[in-house]
């Protein structure tokens, strides 16, 4: 009887620890080491779990948990409850918050553990001096200088802008040797289409004359060699007409031979038919002639068709002669639309590198080798309660979720008015020398 007293005391002694853990869960979540409140545009979800004593087990209220967003107004919408406002809730009042109305919504005995994990933080997003400004991923623990390097750290040194200059000078020596191959192919294949036999280039710039030149020589090389293939291909379809031709003369003499054969034995037949009829001569010469005969009409047969398919092939050689020009035009002129097509990426990509090249010389060592750098200074504007606040910042300060961080970079300009008016006027004249 004790033993029976005692057996159910480790079940309900499991049954209370598993309890309290569940409940413990929900109220010891992942973000509650973060007490600060709930940010617009943070994605939660949310787990509903209630022990049922009838079943002997733990249920999960699947038609409430879910993920959920709150909204820009600090709003939870959530089944049978509706909008909830989360306004100053942290994580652990807002959990304890919808256990206390789910319970005395359904009219519980006891209130539902509730966890709520956090899936996702709304955004920082970092402006000012920075390579690249814009939206980023917030984590928890995220500090101004983690933020700083996440947007790629400070705008470059001089030494780093000069290096991009270098870096855009040599991208747009290739291109312009771009556009002097593709130029140069398109001449000749103009020259192809109109059927000429020599190809007119345009003058090159002075500074690649070189280059040009052994571009120009390798598009006649070119030129030529396509030139010499079309001929040989013209040349054999014109022999392996002449040769059919021959063939068919050929197989017609042939014809004239076998008719011929076909008439003697003919002949002899009629002949030897009136001799078995009046009993002159033995049957089996009949027979042996009617064999020969029907051998010699399917010789003919025979040469019949070999003299339609070899008039067959002179037909096709014939139109592959005659398309071969016109198959050769269309060629070109497919490969004339394609280069044009890219000579006009060419000259875009030119102007884009030009501008980009144009904005480097006027930012470059004429206005920032005479400039001194002073400490990055930072500033950071965060919404609380409906208002903006912003404040100063230091490398180490701790963001919260939707902050905004401003870098700024001071510097000691001793450049004079009229300096910096002179720097287009350089720039663009630096440009032009380079794109010579």
């Amino acid at each position: 009887m004790n033993l029976s007293h005692r057996a159910p005391h480790p079940f309900f002694r499991a049954t209370f620890v598993i309890s309290a853990l569940v409940f413990l869960a929900g109220a010891v979540s992942p973000a509650l080491a973060d007490s600060a409140p709930l940010a617009p545009q943070t994605k939660i979800r949310l787990t509903v779990v209630q022990w049922m004593p009838s079943k002997g087990q733990f249920e999960r209220w699947d038609a409430i948990g879910g993920e959920y967003t709150v909204s820009d107004a600090g709003e939870v919408s959530l089944p049978f409850l509706g909008s909830l406002s989360v306004g100053s809730l942290d994580n652990a009042s807002l959990t304890n918050e919808i256990g206390k109305r789910l319970q005395a919504k359904m009219g519980l005995a006891q209130t539902p553990a509730v966890t709520i994990d956090i899936i996702d933080y709304p955004s920082i997003y970092v402006v000012g001096d920075v390579m690249a400004p814009g939206e980023y991923k917030f984590h928890s623990g995220l500090s101004v200088l983690q933020s700083l390097a996440m947007s790629g750290g400070p705008l470059r040194a001089p030494a780093q802008q000069r290096s991009q200059t270098i870096t855009l000078v040599g991208n747009l020596r290739e291109i312009d040797h771009s556009l002097l191959r593709s130029s140069a192919k398109l001449a000749r294949l103009q020259t192809e289409m109109a059927g000429a036999k020599e190809i007119v280039f345009d003058q090159p710039p002075a500074a690649d004359r070189q280059y040009a030149e052994s571009l120009y020589q390798e598009e006649r090389v070119i030129f030529q060699a396509r030139a010499n293939a079309l001929d040989k291909q013209s040349v054999a379809l014109a022999e392996l007409r002449n040769l059919l031709t021959a063939e068919i003369d050929t197989l017609e003499e042939k014809l004239k031979g076998s008719d011929d054969n076909i008439r003697s034995v003919e002949e002899q037949l009629t002949s030897v038919r009136t001799l078995v009829q009046k009993g002159l001569t033995i049957t089996s010469r009949q027979m042996d002639l009617e064999r020969l005969l029907t051998t010699y009409r399917s010789d003919r047969l025979d040469l019949v068709t070999a003299i339609m398919r070899g008039r067959q092939a002179i037909n096709e050689t014939t139109r592959n002669l005659e398309g071969l020009s016109d198959t050769r035009r269309s060629e070109i002129a497919s490969e004339v639309q394609a280069e044009k097509a890219n000579l006009d990426q060419l000259k875009l990509k030119r102007d884009t590198t030009q501008q980009l090249l144009l904005g480097e010389l006027s930012t470059g060592p004429n206005v920032n080798d005479r400039d001194e750098e002073l400490p990055l200074t930072f500033s950071v504007s965060r919404r609380d309660k409906g208002q903006v606040d912003q404040f100063q910042a230091s490398e180490t300060t701790e963001l919260a979720p939707g902050d905004v961080v401003r870098v700024t970079q001071p510097r000691l300009t001793d450049a004079s008015s009229e300096d910096a008016a002179a720097v287009p006027v350089q720039t663009e004249a630096h440009v032009s020398q380079v794109s010579r």
